[in-house]
């Protein structure tokens, strides 16, 4: 077998799914060069796309099912706080003016009345006497409130 010039294997084909091949390699009639079968290897590649198909969706799975079991065992420590309509409440300082920073600044603010479910863990509350408040508060920000 005669070694190939560089012209021969064409950049379009070097770019879509063939293996670079060194100059050198080309001239000193390295194995590579030697069993290349031009025939062969469309074939080839034809069926590495098929097999990468394949591996692709295995893959797939496997990240699903990682991401599953990552997200039950993250699932199992969440503590669920729900609050009823008419439940007092305190909500986190820190959550309502959080620009404001204070060393001794109590950490919670209330007692607040829940009024209403705006969806699962976010609530409206209002005040004792009945003043709304304007903003929903997550369910991570309050705390039961005691008396």
């Amino acid at each position: 077998m005669t070694p190939r010039s560089a012209t021969d294997i064409s950049p379009f084909k070097m770019a879509f799914g063939l293996e670079a091949i060194l100059p050198v390699e080309m001239f000193l009639n390295s194995s590579r060069v030697e069993y290349f079968d031009v025939e062969a290897s469309p074939e080839g590649i034809q069926l590495h796309n098929v097999l990468m198909e394949e591996v692709r969706d295995e893959a797939s799975k496997t990240v699903l099912q990682q991401q599953a079991r990552t997200i039950a065992y993250f699932n199992k420590k969440v503590k669920v706080k729900q609050f009823l309509v008419g439940d007092l409440v305190l909500r986190e300082s820190a959550a309502s003016q959080p620009t404001i920073t204070r060393k001794f600044k109590a950490p919670w603010e209330g007692p607040y009345q829940v009024t209403g479910l705006v969806a699962p863990g976010t609530y409206r509350l209002s005040m004792l006497d009945g003043t709304p408040i304007k903003n929903a508060w997550n369910a991570i920000h309050l705390k039961k409130y005691y008396q």
